[in-house]
């Protein structure tokens, strides 16, 4: 099949972009709000922030972690309020507290790739309930890397089954990964044959990881074959050393016999975390294709909260790329929708697929994992609250 070629926009074309279409407070006021009995912390393998405001107030009191979200990559930030007096129009004073929390990052607002939710808690009947209650914001976040793989991390990885000798069965898999099976869904719903599989293990990765152990324990152990491509973008080299095609750092084994893979595996995460957020996808798949000139499709298991660092090298990919989205909870980085799109691939969710994205035409809208997106230029872009594409 013949694919159609696809570049994306260069990232000052982004820059550009973004800046003529950056969001304002007012967009993310004016969305639609969220309503809780009483605000709970999501259960998620991001790291959180505590921002405090007092109930009627925009002053902040205090911040969690503010120097680490100076470099941290945010992906969510909820800002909390109750519903009280009831009903009552307070946008103003949220527009202060988002400004005043400007003061944590500036660029809290502007930056698209953090997702804001206005969130009004409902559990209280007057003001001596809803002063007791929280105020401000909860962000959602990723430390920076740092190049050394913490000793948590490495300890995850260690503890992994060193062999095969103990059976594993379905309902062990299920329950173990019961919170956010993204990978063992993904496999079971697609039941892909002498899988060509691409994996980001950089530092973060580690609950997707373990669940391709458990698949590959569960699924094709003395079974079934299949060449498995780890990237750590770069095996620790500083990322000013980092080139566009030949950041290396890509582990690969072809097998059928999981203490391969494992040692593979442990191979790929021993350098440590890559540095910095965006990743080496691209290269890591077109390894896998010249490797495997033969398969009809390559499945790369992504880190959605990371970009691809040489997305301008996706024309040089043959296949379908099938994409499992992992960290999904808070948005869909369009980054991959794209890659999905210029190859005839594919999305996968938690508990979604979407397939044929190739087939849709110019201006053509569609809706996703509860978000909305349009075709504009040959390319993806999500349609936000209030925007006009």
């Amino acid at each position: 099949m013949k694919l159609i070629t696809f570049l994306f926009f260069s990232s000052l074309s982004f820059i550009i972009f973004a800046q003529n279409n950056a969001r304002t407070i007012d967009d993310i006021i004016n969305q639609k709000e969220k309503k809780a009995g009483i605000y709970r912390i999501s259960g998620t393998h991001l790291n959180t922030a505590v921002v405090n405001m007092n109930y009627g107030s925009s002053k902040i009191l205090s911040v969690m972690d503010k120097s680490i979200l100076q470099k941290a990559n945010i992906i969510q930030i909820d800002l909390v309020y109750t519903n009280f007096p009831k009903g009552q129009d307070i946008s103003a004073l949220n527009k202060q507290r988002i400004r005043n929390m400007l003061s944590i990052r500036s660029d809290l607002v502007k930056n698209e790739g953090i997702t804001w939710s206005v969130v009004r808690q409902m559990y209280c009947k007057n003001e001596s309930q809803a002063k007791i209650m929280f105020h401000g914001a909860i962000i959602y976040y990723q430390p920076e890397q740092s190049q050394i793989l913490s000793s948590t991390e490495k300890q995850n990885y260690e503890s992994l089954p060193k062999d095969d000798t103990k059976d594993i069965s379905e309902e062990e898999v299920k329950k173990k990964f019961k919170n956010d099976p993204v990978i063992i869904n993904a496999f079971e719903r697609n039941n892909w044959k002498k899988p060509v599989v691409v994996a980001d293990v950089t530092c973060s990765m580690f609950p997707y990881i373990e669940q391709v152990v458990f698949w590959f324990l569960l699924k094709l152990n003395k079974k079934e074959e299949a060449y498995i491509a780890l990237y750590n973008d770069g095996d620790g080299i500083p990322n000013n050393q980092k080139k566009i095609g030949s950041t290396k750092g890509i582990h690969s084994v072809r097998t059928k016999k999981y203490v391969e893979f494992r040692d593979t595996l442990l191979q790929a995460v021993s350098f440590g975390c890559s540095g910095d957020s965006p990743e080496n996808d691209v290269e890591a798949i077109l390894k896998a294709q010249n490797d495997n000139p033969n398969a009809k499709e390559i499945i790369l298991i992504a880190d959605n909260f990371s970009e691809m660092r040489d997305h301008q090298l996706i024309s040089d990919i043959e296949k379908p790329v099938r994409i499992i989205l992992c960290g999904t909870k808070y948005r869909l980085n369009v980054h991959y929708l794209n890659l999905a799109f210029a190859t005839g691939g594919s999305i996968h969710t938690l508990n979604e697929d979407l397939f044929n994205l190739i087939k849709k035409s110019e201006g053509e809208t569609f809706e996703f994992a509860g978000k909305s997106f349009k075709i504009k230029d040959g390319k993806v872009h999500e349609l936000q609250s209030n925007t006009k594409i």
